[in-house]
């Protein structure tokens, strides 16, 4: 199993969120643990466009970057960030 730790970015995008939504990533990032790589029903999983190494799980419309340390079996979360669809009006949507 892994570690998770959360860069200082991450941290402070997750003390802006709503509880509700901090409580379905924690859950989400539980999944994650197990096996960072693989994607499966409650862990969707994609490698990060232009680097080997960073990786990115959908939670709703959030999305959360992260690297993998094998050596030390940690999941260093770089940032959580929305999915913006709506561009024009830039609204928050959780």
């Amino acid at each position: 199993m892994f570690t998770i730790q959360l860069s200082r970015t991450a941290q402070k995008t997750l003390d802006k969120l709503p509880s509700n939504v901090v409580k379905k990533i924690f859950i989400h990032l539980g999944e994650l643990r197990r096996d960072p790589y693989r994607a499966r029903p409650m862990a969707d999983i994609v490698p990060v466009a232009g680097s080997d190494e960073k990786y990115r799980l959908r939670v709703g419309k959030l999305r959360v970057e992260y690297e993998v340390d094998e050596d030390d079996n940690i999941i260093n979360l770089l940032k959580i960030f929305r999915r913006k669809e709506n561009r024009i009006t830039d609204k928050a949507i959780y």
